[in-house]
């Protein structure tokens, strides 16, 4: 019998943990849908329960994946995301990977004609709660966007 990624229940599909010098990495996918994004919230708050940067990282977490979701091929059919956090003594990570097909993100405001639109807000949030913004990748081949807190350090 074959088991597709329907089957697995989403607990089961959390992602590998490894070690890395002075800190972990953990990394889990979902399933590229809306309701995905309250679980990879979820997931990071869990992960960073006792930290100062919980709150932030949590609310970076939830916009990232969101983004992933409503931007990129995530949110087709079978689409997924991955969401991981680097978590070290100077510094906690939140990184999301998405399937690609999606715009360039970008961190600053743009001008929009309608000042109550609710887009392009998302990415200048994480940029203001965090201490360092990016992303690496294409449109091709997917985005890793990422957010880095320093320890201590909750805006």
């Amino acid at each position: 019998m074959t088991t597709t990624h329907d089957d697995v229940a989403p607990e089961l599909i959390d992602a590998m943990v490894r070690l890395r010098p002075g800190g972990m990495t953990w990394r889990r996918t979902f399933p590229g849908r809306p309701d995905q994004v309250p679980e990879a919230r979820r997931f990071v708050r869990f992960l960073l329960a006792d930290s100062p940067v919980r709150d932030d990282a949590e609310q970076v977490a939830a916009e990232l994946a969101a983004n992933a979701v409503r931007h990129t091929a995530s949110g087709q059919a079978r689409g997924t995301f991955i969401v991981e956090v680097l978590r070290r003594a100077t510094a906690t990570r939140v990184t999301v990977y998405d399937c690609g097909w999606g715009p360039t993100p970008s961190f600053t405001r743009r001008d929009r004609p309608d000042a109550l639109g609710e887009d392009g807000r998302g990415l200048p949030l994480v940029a203001a709660l965090a201490s360092q913004v990016g992303y690496r990748g294409s449109q091709a081949l997917g985005h890793a966007v990422w957010a880095l807190f320093a320890a201590g350090e909750p805006r």
